[in-house]
């Protein structure tokens, strides 16, 4: 409720004129997820204001959670101007703890308009709560903290706008294939994103050619984020059709894991995609003796994944290859141990899995375990 009395306090005793036409654009952050101590820049598209064309230059106006400029409507301050990017759109940037001088805790929205440096000339104002654009807004964390492994801000988000990826490193998984994992990716000093769109048909690897591109920003208690816009981040065209981003997270030298639940890539579709079920790989049995059939089924691929093909080896050594046999929906693949492993002495078999992309689904070590 103090908030919304502050909004109105605001529309009675400051002159202004307001008008249904003179809402800002859009409005967006860089990044798209942040934390009231942490650098940000805010973004405003001015046209259709009456600040569109403004060449002297715009102002930030803000009066919760705190009034910086207070006293100052006819002749802003130098702190609150903004920078002009291009065309109409403006820019603010702020770490909001210090621009508003209050303690993290306090800051958890944020309520303003933009005008020019007498105040002649106003937007309409700006508030959490206003849709359909995405606002300047505190994250609650609170979620990937909580429950979440990977939550991602703005839901509805664009291909030429901030997109920003938090993972909970404590509650990823790995190593499902033998004994599954929690929380080993937050043993890592570094967390990188290994990723690609519709269903990795354009690939960024972690590799040590983009360790700079592709690290995450540590926030705390075991959360990453990872920042980016999308056309840049993948060289994509301006009327890509996005139908996916496809990714996992592992340290640089691929030494901790962290992938969704039962070890499947992390997938997030665009708004308004319909829902896509993730892959799920499988090895039966879990423990293999010399004398096994090793049964391995991946189901819901991707679908440009037509063809798996396994490779088998020990010591070094391969020992068979094959494709696996079945659809996109269900492919699996028997393999007779008992003939591969008749006269080699080893403790472990090395099981490599790629489809008909070239891309690695699987590149594990399978421990023999001695039958009593």
């Amino acid at each position: 409720m103090k908030k919304i009395a502050l909004y109105f306090f605001f529309l009675i005793f400051i002159p202004v004129s307001i008008s249904a036409q003179n809402s800002i654009a859009e409005i967006w952050t860089e990044p798209a997820v942040y934390r009231a101590d942490e650098q940000v820049s805010w973004y405003f598209d001015l046209t259709g204001t009456q600040l569109e064309g403004e060449t002297d230059g715009v102002y930030l106006w803000v009066w919760f959670p705190s009034e910086p400029d207070a006293g100052n409507w006819t002749n802003s301050s130098d702190f609150a101007k903004l920078t002009l990017v291009k065309g109409n759109i403006w820019r603010m940037d702020l770490i909001p703890s210090v621009y508003f001088n209050l303690p993290v805790s306090n800051i958890v929205a944020f309520y303003g308009l933009l005008k020019n440096k007498d105040g002649s000339k106003v937007t309409n104002p700006f508030a959490p709560d206003q849709t359909p654009r995405n606002d300047i807004q505190m994250f609650n964390f609170t979620n990937i903290e909580t429950e979440a492994i990977m939550e991602y801000y703005p839901v509805n988000f664009k291909l030429d706008r901030p997109l920003s990826i938090l993972v909970n490193a404590n509650k990823t998984w790995s190593n499902c294939a033998t004994s599954a994992v929690q929380g080993d990716l937050a043993n890592a000093d570094n967390v990188h994103i290994h990723s690609g769109v519709n269903f990795w048909s354009v690939v960024v690897e972690n590799n040590p050619a983009n360790l700079a591109k592709t690290e995450l920003t540590f926030i705390g208690n075991g959360i990453y984020r990872m920042d980016f816009i999308l056309n840049n981040y993948f060289q994509l065209t301006d009327n890509y059709e996005l139908k996916s981003i496809n990714f996992l997270f592992a340290s640089d030298n691929w030494a901790h894991l962290g992938q969704a639940a039962a070890c499947a890539d992390f997938i997030i579709l665009p708004p308004d995609a319909p829902e896509i079920i993730p892959p799920e790989l499988i090895f039966f049995p879990q423990k293999i003796s010399k004398k096994d059939i090793l049964v391995i089924i991946r189901k819901n691929n991707e679908p440009n994944v037509s063809q798996i093909n396994y490779t088998i080896s020990a010591n070094d050594t391969e020992l068979q290859t094959g494709a696996f046999t079945g659809n996109t929906d269900d492919m699996k693949t028997f393999i007779n141990l008992i003939p591969l492993l008749k006269n080699i002495t080893t403790d472990k078999i090395h099981v490599l899995l790629k489809d008909n992309n070239n891309r690695t689904i699987s590149n594990i070590d399978l421990p023999i375990v001695d039958l009593d």
